[in-house]
């Protein structure tokens, strides 16, 4: 019961610190509410808190690196976002600015140690749904702060937010750092390296190239529909949390390039369907419904992948951190691109912006998800064997070893193999010469028939779970 518990509390205080998040310091209808009644230029202190935003979550794993040390920033994180979001009402226009830049850097810290709950309490597999309730709920929530804010009151919406951040840091202090412990790769075979930097590295440039999409519409598109009023804020996050829940409906029925193809297109469609001179309510519908519905997928599908790569870093602030700060830095990217003269004038720039980023995209998703697929496949026999104790690894290497005739030396290499050895480290690990690795490397091959790695995991075992 109690890692049930643990996991409510996780996803219940990730959910509050986001709508927090995305209402307030994050582009929110709060902050320019906030700025605009002390007479303080948007543009400039908006940018600064995205940047703030962007260095919390790249930094935070060199403070976090355990599960209490997780708990403890996110304690003091929700904590410090608390006081400073009190400080909207200080009289100080210095605070107020201060205040700003520090619950910024705050949520991008919180945000990156949260990483290590979401590995403890979410299994692997199933973190694709975790995602998708946390993205759905805050924006549900955010969307009626936003409102208050917007139709009631800016006091009002700071006192929902502030809240909302007491809920966050209720759920926080009652969550328990010991119960779940690291993942099966991290637990027995912590000195072992996996290679994720690749996977992770082709990811963040697509995450980065399809966000400035995001960073376009902040700046370019949503202000030109400001003039429809409240249609356009209720119908703000309706089509982003309509397809999160349906894609996460559907993932496991549809093939991912399949989603992302689409994806694509209705942010081709959306930015073409912009370049028509009418800012009616219908082509705000339209534009809308495309543009978010297409974020929508695409935060789902990163978010997830991120998911399930956290079982292959020790830390997992780490990763979490540099693949949402591709995406905050594509977000600012677009937004500093939609602040040039040319594209503020009509929505012809804007679409030539548009269509160019989605071109790019579309020439970096065959790679990348080939990439991707062939890693976590890998993988995820990786963390399957790790989770065994050290007999039971070696029974299951030698089981198959010794069908194909492969030699004690041979069955030692196919274990380090295996687990994500490159070959320079098992020639260390053994005491032999890479040459005489290689050597090994192209018997194993020959006797087992394969031809690569990828075709050693699968011999193994097919279906991504050691034979035992």
């Amino acid at each position: 019961m109690q890692p049930d518990r643990n996991r409510i509390r996780s996803i219940l205080s990730f959910t509050c610190l986001t709508a927090w998040m995305t209402s307030f310091p994050y582009e929110g209808k709060v902050l320019y509410l906030l700025l605009a009644q002390n007479g303080i230029p948007s543009d400039r202190w908006v940018i600064a808190a995205i940047v703030a935003n962007f260095l919390g979550l790249i930094v935070c794993f060199l403070f976090v690196r355990s599960l209490p040390g997780a708990k403890r920033m996110l304690l003091i994180t929700t904590t410090v976002c608390l006081l400073g979001t009190a400080l909207i009402f200080s009289p100080s226009v210095e605070l107020i600015l201060c205040a700003l830049l520090v619950i910024s850097f705050s949520a991008g810290l919180f945000i990156s140690a949260w990483s290590y709950f979401l590995r403890a309490n979410t299994p692997a597999g199933s973190r694709m749904g975790t995602v998708a309730k946390t993205l759905a709920f805050s924006s549900l929530i955010m969307t009626f702060i936003n409102l208050c804010a917007e139709y009631v009151s800016l006091w009002f919406a700071t006192g929902l937010n502030m809240a909302l951040l007491a809920v966050a840091l209720v759920c926080v202090h009652r969550m328990d750092a010991k119960q779940a412990g690291p993942p099966a790769v991290a637990a027995h075979s912590a000195p072992e390296p996996v290679a994720f930097l690749q996977p992770l590295a082709a990811l963040c440039p697509f995450i980065f190239v399809i966000t400035i999409n995001a960073g376009l519409m902040f700046q370019v598109i949503q202000p030109a529909y400001d003039s429809l009023g409240l249609i356009s804020d209720i119908y703000w996050a309706i089509p982003y949390l309509s397809i999160i829940l349906l894609v996460n409906r559907i993932a496991k029925k549809v093939d991912q390039p399949y989603l992302l193809i689409l994806a694509i297109s209705m942010l081709g469609f959306a930015f073409i369907a912009f370049a028509v001179p009418n800012r009616s309510v219908w082509s705000y519908l339209l534009v809308n419904t495309l543009l978010l519905g297409a974020c929508g997928i695409f935060d789902l599908y990163w978010w997830s992948i991120l998911g399930e790569l956290l079982e292959f870093d020790r830390n997992p602030a780490r990763l979490l951190g540099l693949g949402l700060g591709a995406n905050v830095a594509g977000v600012l990217a677009g937004k500093l691109i939609g602040r040039t003269p040319l594209l503020t004038g009509s929505g012809v720039a804007p679409t030539l912006v548009g269509l160019a980023v989605v071109c790019l995209a579309l020439v970096l998703l065959p790679p990348l998800h080939r990439l991707l697929a062939g890693m976590l496949q890998k993988n995820t026999f990786l963390v399957s064997l790790s989770s065994l104790p050290p007999q039971q690894q070696r029974a299951t290497v030698e089981r198959v070893g010794s069908i194909a005739g492969l030699s004690e030396r041979e069955n030692e290499i196919a274990m380090l193999l295996l687990k994500g050895y490159p070959y320079k480290l098992i020639a260390s690990r053994l005491y032999i010469s890479e040459s005489t690795v290689k050597t090994h490397v192209q018997s194993i091959y020959s006797k087992l028939d394969i031809h690569n790695r990828t075709n050693l995991i699968e011999r193994f075992c097919p279906d991504g779970t050691p034979r035992m």
